[in-house]
């Protein structure tokens, strides 16, 4: 119950939709009762020539309509001529209720989904990186997608059958206790009874619908793993160990299913069971009423059919009852990610004006669980500058680059921009000045203009095409087969390695940040593309011309040491903390870490990628 409330916060924007939808359901709710409250008098009419005039039916009819004394004024030729129209009639009411009921009811239903999923897309939107480093895609895109799709069920045909068909159980109930009162206690005897084991059985299909939702996305998973690893799967020979390992999983679900479908198909019988039980007894006793003339036939004829109509919406609840089980399972799984809140809240109060002065790491302290990375680092980079961070692997350059666009919050210290501590301001603000180049770039499955173009989608094409120019990207998108209109595929696939890059970079050159993060963007390149890029990357720091002095303030992360040797400053991590800073002349006369670093690039390329990168 606890998610379907918590979905009545998605509902109010539409309270006025399932008003109109829950009066259509009375109406056909109705309808329903209308039938049973003709049927008594009109087959013992029909047997007998003379209506009931009483009872039931006279209790429940509009004041100034009596049915019995419009059936005593007509004969039996009569009555067969105007039964039709009046079946037809309240047939008529019944459909316009349903449709409206029906279409009002699932429009407000999918808006409300709409609005869900959306909410959800959001929320992940809004989560730090350390969220997904601690969560599995496949099983995000599980919610997304298939919980997502049961709460859509459940709203959608669980919900609305639990409106209208127990608003007619519920008129229903009523006019069989207006009838008799004690013939419907007799005939409802066994409720009571079969709502024991129905209430035990609901909780078991809770539970085990909770385990399918969760073996699904565990199955979504493995599914992703493998589809993003194909390469490595089949360069490997893995094709068959995946195979049974999803075998496994897919086995795991089948089991959750079978006793599920234990559980719903033991559920429909017991209801069955028991309303045959109730009936029964209702026969048994009314049989000597009526030979006794203490009970009209009439009454009997509407009583029986009441029950008999009851029974196929009470049937129905009994299956929406699992649909919606498995949609509150489903919601709480979503709401689980709703309910989420980011490690790095976006609670600043300012906007960060435009830089202009200098980027501060004061004593920063960072560490990755239990794991210390950073050790009160501190740094300051002044406008224009160019530093490069450089040091084995772990030293936590990434991490400290991490840190500034507040992809993570340090543990201790602070940074700051201008003297204001980036906690305190905007996250959008302190984003939109920086520009982030990496080593694994990201890419849409778009054109090459909106990918040039993301994050400012209506800009002109000339500037799209400026930007690419001066990333060195122009001649090769202009060689494709729609230049800027080509569609380059899931992450870029069509695309080379050095060419994903350069868009990367004319993306970086069209948002023109003053502050530049690059994290050894080069370092899964050939060598003939590294040169292109590092072109790119050299007019998109400002030093084309080789010297220092850049008008970008720029953070380097590289493993090929060569790279940055006319960088402003070089910084060197070891062990978290500073060990070394200065120019590359400068830190070579001193023989330290950077010094060994480099020799063990210059040595060797491939050793140098382990031990540095």
């Amino acid at each position: 119950m606890g998610p379907y409330l918590r979905l009545l916060r998605f509902a109010a924007p539409y309270k006025g939709r399932f008003a109109a939808a829950f009066a259509c359901m009375a109406v056909f709710a109705a309808g329903n009762v209308a039938y049973v409250y003709l049927l008594g008098p009109v087959m013992e009419f029909l047997f007998t020539g003379s209506p009931s005039r009483g009872g039931g039916q006279a209790a429940l009819a509009p004041r100034g309509l009596d049915f019995g004394a419009a059936l005593s004024a007509m004969d039996r030729e009569q009555a067969l001529l105007w039964l039709p129209v009046v079946i037809v009639a309240v047939s008529l009411v019944k459909g316009l209720g349903y449709f409206g009921q029906f279409y009002l009811m699932g429009m407000a239903s999918q808006r409300i989904i709409a609005d869900l999923r959306r909410a959800l897309f959001d929320r992940l939107l809004g989560l730090s990186p350390s969220f997904f480093a601690r969560r599995h895609t496949g099983d995000l895109m599980s919610r997304l997608g298939n919980d997502v799709q049961s709460v859509e069920t459940a709203v959608s045909i669980a919900v609305a059958s639990y409106l209208r068909d127990g608003l007619t159980v519920a008129w229903m109930l009523g006019y069989c206790f207006w009838l008799d009162v004690k013939l419907s206690l007799i005939t409802f005897v066994a409720v009571p009874v079969t709502l024991v084991p129905i209430v035990r059985l609901a909780r078991r299909l809770k539970k085990v619908t909770v385990q399918s939702q969760s073996t699904l996305g565990r199955i979504s998973e493995m599914v992703q793993e493998a589809l993003s690893g194909i390469r490595v799967v089949q360069a490997y020979g893995m094709e068959r160990w995946e195979s049974e390992r999803f075998k496994a999983e897919n086995d795991r679900w089948l089991r959750v299913q079978r006793r599920s479908f234990l559980v719903r198909a033991f559920s429909s019988p017991l209801m069955e069971v028991m309303a045959a039980v109730g009936l029964s007894l209702a026969i048994v006793w009314v049989g000597d009423q009526i030979l006794a003339g203490r009970l009209e036939a009439g009454k009997f004829f509407s009583f029986v059919a009441a029950v008999l109509m009851l029974y196929t919406p009470v049937k129905q609840l009994g299956k929406v009852g699992q649909l919606a089980l498995q949609g509150a399972a489903a919601g709480e799984r979503i709401f689980e990610i709703l309910d989420q809140r980011s490690d790095v809240p976006d609670a600043g109060t300012r906007e960060l004006p435009p830089f202009r002065g200098e980027i501060r790491f004061e004593r920063v302290s960072f560490s990755y669980g239990d794991r210390p990375v950073l050790h009160e680092v501190a740094l300051a980079v002044r406008k224009g500058e160019v530093v490069a961070l450089v040091g084995s692997s772990g030293a936590g350059k990434t991490t400290l680059s991490n840190l500034l666009p507040r992809f993570w919050d340090a543990g201790g210290g602070r940074i700051t921009v201008d003297g204001l501590d980036v906690r305190e301001v905007t996250l959008a603000s302190l984003r939109a000045q920086i520009a982030l180049v990496t080593q694994e770039t990201v890419l849409f499955d778009d054109t090459v203009r909106a990918n040039v173009a993301y994050g400012r989608p209506a800009i002109a094409q000339a500037e799209v095409e400026r930007a690419a120019r001066m990333a060195h990207a122009h001649d090769f998108i202009a060689a494709l087969p729609q230049g800027y209109d080509t569609v380059i595929g899931e992450r870029g696939v069509l695309l080379s390695g050095g060419q994903r890059q350069r868009i990367a970079i004319a993306r970086a050159f069209l948002k023109n940040a003053p502050i530049l993060v690059l994290d050894e963007a080069t370092s899964a390149l050939d060598a003939e593309s590294e040169r292109e890029v590092q072109r790119a990357l050299d007019e998109l720091m400002g030093v084309a011309d080789g010297s220092a002095g850049g008008h970008r303030t720029t953070l380097v992360i590289a493993h090929r040491l060569s790279t940055i040797r006319h960088a402003d400053r070089i910084v060197v991590l070891s062990g978290g903390t500073v060990a070394e800073v200065g120019r590359h002349e400068d830190l070579m006369a001193r023989s330290g870490e950077y010094a060994r670093l480099y020799r063990i690039y210059e040595s060797g390329g491939e050793r140098a990628r382990a031990e540095v990168g």
